[in-house]
């Protein structure tokens, strides 16, 4: 359940201020970025005039120019582990970006999402240094919380202590969501972290004027069908907000915390908000409609109090109240008795992310882009992506939208098939897709790397079907031509047509989906395909593995 869930390769490298170069498919115009490989795009944020997107770290800058910043030595710091992010935040001058990795090292069904430290840019973005996970030391068995001192389990491992989300207080002062590593904290700009206690599961006060005396053990949490309620489930962080009151917001795998700041105290008190069946009298929601609290968004409100926005998610905790939904929860600030108001919206939908400008509202789902223009009261679901010319984008249509930012330069949204950004409010859009652009000579880390000049090449490759969908066969026509594609095996049976009639001249794509002319799926191996356009014929390899 981590914001990276799926696996997802480089996304594009592009020097400072290249234009993309745009590609007609046959469905529309598509913005081609060299030297990409995946398209899948599960992070983003514009939190300040330049979009950052993952899982490796672009940037698209307010005038459109796009970096490559994830290429830099601070993002593969003296390691075979090319790590991806997990999680990046951006406030002025700071961008932090959350590094991790899947270790397939580890003999298990599912590898566990491993911490690899964080890239960090106090210059916009322009440079980035490096810093080691947030562990502990084997002798960190004590932490303070107030006046008290509490038994602790020392994280020193990175397995399943990956930065899933971080927030920015200032340059020097940052939260991360280190789900079983607990949340941390450090005000050095990530030299040195610092564990934050936050109530157990017993409890939905916490005061550090009062005296506890239970363990702090978030690496005790666990996870899987057979989840049980332990002390530590709200040890452990999905999410972290810091608004512009100062507040810090926590969504954590048992609840919603926010802090309060204490007299004569360093430390935080906090109340945690629960999933609850009762009602305030307005029939409003009291706390979270599912107790994992999987992302937290701000919605800027010019006449008063921010309001915080958080997509709730069922915990499947033993013992937990049977209602826990899907949905998203809106705190519209207190009430004259100094409770908490909350309103709920899309209940029984899973959102991954939340976005907003001025005009809207957007929530990011498997099914699609919900988009309100009532502040929640309202929603319409976008999960096809037209072109200004009135052609459909060529995403797949079971792509899944998982990150949505906005920016001045308009809504960015990231999905399983490509990055997509749109100018007027979701009505139109401009596709963004990773390639690997013969002739192309792009500096990677300093260095100009030519890629050897081709007539036709296919990407990804090798290609996976049930992850990347379809594999895409470029070439470039000198005229308008229909072109057939051809796929083989490799005793040469001819396994798929593919007519694409009515091409234009100059860039063009055909997309294959790993099926035979039956509708089969095709075993692993190598194919030939081969282009006819007129009477030219162009063919090359891809290698399939399921």
């Amino acid at each position: 359940m981590l914001r990276c869930l799926a696996a997802a390769a480089a996304l594009l490298c592009l020097a400072p201020g290249l234009a993309a170069q745009t590609v007609e498919t046959g469905e529309g115009a598509v913005r081609i970025l060299p030297l990409g490989a995946r398209n899948g795009v599960f992070v983003l944020d514009g939190g300040t005039d330049t979009l950052y997107a993952g899982p490796r770290l672009v940037a698209i800058g307010p005038d459109g120019a796009v970096s490559f910043p994830g290429r830099q030595d601070a993002f593969d710091p003296a390691t075979s582990l090319d790590p991806r992010v997990f999680s990046v935040d951006a406030k002025g001058a700071a961008v932090w970006a959350g590094l991790g990795f899947s270790d397939t090292g580890v003999d298990a069904d599912e590898p566990p999402s491993t911490a690899a430290g964080f890239a960090v840019s106090t210059d916009g973005g322009r440079t980035f240094a490096y810093r080691f996970p947030a562990l502990d030391e084997f002798a960190d068995m004590l932490v303070t919380y107030g006046v008290s001192t509490l038994r602790a389990a020392p994280t020193t491992v990175p397995q399943n202590a990956p930065p899933v989300d971080l927030a920015i207080a200032d340059g020097d002062t940052v939260y991360a969501a280190t789900l079983l590593g607990g949340l941390r904290r450090t005000v050095n700009g990530g030299r040195r972290w610092t564990r934050v206690v936050l109530p157990p599961d017993s409890l939905v006060v916490l005061d550090p004027r009062e005296t506890y005396d239970f363990p702090y053990e978030p690496g005790q949490v666990a996870i899987g069908d057979s989840v049980q309620s332990t002390q530590a489930l709200n040890f452990a962080p999905y999410s972290v907000l810091y608004d512009e009151a100062g507040t810090l917001w926590v969504g954590t795998l048992s609840g919603l915390n926010r802090s309060f700041r204490v007299p004569g105290q360093t430390d935080y008190a906090w109340v945690r908000y629960l999933d609850s069946p009762f009602r305030n009298a307005d029939g409003s929601a009291q706390g979270p409609v599912g107790n994992v609290v999987y992302a937290l968004e701000v919605r800027p409100d010019a006449a008063g109090r921010d309001n915080v926005w958080a997509a709730c998610w069922p915990s499947g905790v033993a013992g937990s109240t049977e209602d826990e939904e899907f949905g998203v929860v809106v705190w519209r600030g207190d009430d004259a008795d100094g409770f908490a108001r909350f309103e709920t919206t899309l209940l029984g939908v899973q959102v991954f992310d939340l976005a907003f400008d001025a005009a809207q509202a957007y929530a990011a789902s498997e099914a699609g882009l919900y988009i309100s223009a009532d502040d929640g009261a309202s929603w319409r679901v976008v999960n096809t992506f037209p072109a200004a010319d009135g052609r459909l984008l060529p995403v797949r249509i079971n792509a899944g939208v998982f990150a949505v930012a906005t920016t001045p330069a308009g809504l960015f949204v990231g999905t399983g098939d490509g990055l997509l950004r749109s100018g007027d409010g979701g009505r139109t859009w401009e596709l963004f897709r990773a390639s690997n652009e013969p002739g192309a000579d792009t500096a990677i880390g300093g260095t100009a790397v030519a890629v050897p000049d081709v007539e036709v090449y296919a990407y990804p490759n090798p290609f996976t079907p049930r992850s990347d969908g379809d594999v895409r066969i470029r070439f470039t026509l000198g005229a308008p031509e229909s072109v057939t594609v051809r796929v083989f095996d490799t005793a040469m049976n001819l396994v798929r047509t593919v007519e694409a009639p009515g091409r234009p001249a100059g860039p063009n794509e055909v997309s294959w989906d790993g099926l035979t002319d039956e509708g089969l799926r095709v075993s692993n191996g190598a194919y030939v395909y081969v282009v006819r356009a007129g009477g030219r014929q162009l063919s090359g390899r891809v290698l399939v593995f399921n």
